[in-house]
């Protein structure tokens, strides 16, 4: 309730310092007839003024992104939509199943999901062990949602990932095809779903999707 009465309060203020602003312009348009082009102002200014204040989490925060440096800057972006290529020479298993490719994923590709998020302040202006002991973040494919195992803070800044074998595994056993006999081209497009809770800001919820190929 405090963190919404203070968004409320924020907005709130910065509406009154856009309605001195639209007074001062509005008297010098209307003394040179300007009427309607102050409607038209008024409107698209409005929009985007309150839209730059007033949002929940900007729009530039979150980034999808597979691996960090040590001061968690991204050194592998990813988009809404990739494709991933895996050296078959390393998939050594013969007649594999979906569950020996998962553990492929796992422990030889390593693919980890991942993303970094921007806090507007450091840590959303809580201490720093109340904040991580009420962070998580999820990663979901299918029917199975798994809490991410790798999570890095650094004041405004917090990095997740989690192993994607983990979660493809425990897919194929949930619709009992793991150990079915695997061929990537019938796995199809992976589509994940990210969810982010933290104190301080709302849920981020964003969709991705993996295509994965071999080299």
């Amino acid at each position: 309730m405090g963190l919404i009465f203070g968004m409320f309060n924020y907005c709130y203020a910065n509406s009154l310092l856009f309605g001195v602003f639209v007074r001062r312009v509005s008297g010098f348009l209307l003394s040179v007839g300007q009427r309607k082009n102050f409607s038209v102002f008024s409107l698209v200014f409005g929009i985007f003024f309150l839209t730059i204040n007033c949002s929940g989490v900007p729009s530039d925060s979150f980034q999808f992104c597979d691996n960090f440096n040590e001061p968690l800057d991204c050194t592998e972006p990813k988009t809404e939509k990739d494709i991933v290529y895996l050296d078959k020479s390393l998939f050594k298993k013969e007649n594999p199943t979906y569950e020996d490719f998962g553990n492929f994923l796992y422990f030889t590709a390593r693919e980890t999901p991942g993303f970094r998020l921007v806090l507007a302040k450091p840590y959303n202006g809580f201490e720093k062990q109340s904040f991580r002991s009420g962070y998580a973040a999820y990663l979901k494919y299918g029917d199975s949602t798994e809490r991410m195992e790798g999570n890095l803070f650094q004041n405004k800044v917090v990095v997740s990932f989690h192993y994607l074998g983990a979660l493809l595994k425990e897919e194929f056993r949930h619709k009992g095809m793991d150990k079915s006999p695997f061929q990537l081209e019938t796995l199809g497009p992976i589509d994940l779903e990210y969810k982010v809770v933290a104190p301080g800001m709302e849920t981020v919820t964003k969709q991705r999707t993996v295509e994965l190929k071999w080299k």
